[in-house]
């Protein structure tokens, strides 16, 4: 039996992520999930047979939850209005599964592993073929670590021969360091150096300049924007 998030569907690139995964390690591979949510980013590996170790530090992520889900009509996307807040939507409680109960739904227990772990406080003392992470950087929980401190502890934990994936925030604005303060939020060219070219090649990058729309949800409950950034990086064998 197949789980849905509440978060939606992964972005394509994961399912590309792990096509190339792979073709590059046609024996089987190890992944790791940085910030594993609800098994957003965990099942798309699992599915296929991929054994997978996941990291959250939210308990209703880990272990299901009560929460306000805001109520809308899907209505068409609202015009970018700078800083402007848009009235939040009414909501409503709902309750949501946990990463850890759906592991045990779609039996995949004897694949996938899932830790309640603040990751960038405490690393693992272990390595992985394929490393995946989207937007972990932007924790309120981590903000005292810098971002090249985060990226050097989650390139730690990569296999020589491994691949890094990186989902990113990038700031709106580049020159607000009061909503995107420096430690969450990137800015434009800031990513690629943090990978040295003495122990990694980078194998593709982008950060976009428009701006992606996100509908309310949870936490969130209004309509609102992002910018993303994301890199994909081979560490080279030693």
């Amino acid at each position: 039996m197949k789980t849905k998030s509440i978060w939606g569907r992964p972005p394509t690139r994961l399912y590309n992520l792990i096509q190339l995964a792979e073709h590059e390690f046609p024996n089987g591979f190890s992944t790791c999930i940085v910030g594993c949510s609800d098994g957003k980013f965990v099942f798309p590996f699992a599915r296929k047979g991929h054994s997978v170790t996941g990291y959250e530090v939210d308990k209703s992520a880990l272990y299901g939850a009560e929460k306000e889900f805001p109520v809308f009509t899907k209505n068409g996307h609202i015009p970018y209005n700078g800083r402007t807040t848009l009235e939040p939507f009414p909501t409503e409680k709902r309750t949501y599964k946990g990463c850890i109960e759906k592991v045990k739904i779609e039996q995949l227990s004897d694949l996938v592993k899932i830790e309640e772990r603040n990751f960038y406080a405490c690393p693992p003392n272990e390595k992985f073929d394929v490393v995946f992470t989207s937007c972990s950087y932007q924790y309120s929980l981590n903000a005292a670590k810098t971002l090249k401190e985060k990226t050097n502890i989650i390139q730690e934990i990569v296999s020589d021969g491994g691949l890094l994936y990186i989902d990113y925030m990038l700031a709106i604005d580049e020159i607000d360091y009061t909503l995107y303060p420096v430690n969450k939020y990137l800015r434009k060219g800031q990513m690629v150096q943090f990978f040295d070219s003495e122990h990694w090649d980078i194998l593709h990058i982008r950060e976009n300049n428009t701006l992606s729309f996100e509908y309310a949800h949870t936490e969130h409950p209004y309509h609102h924007y992002h910018r993303f950034g994301y890199i994909l990086a081979k560490k080279r064998q030693r």
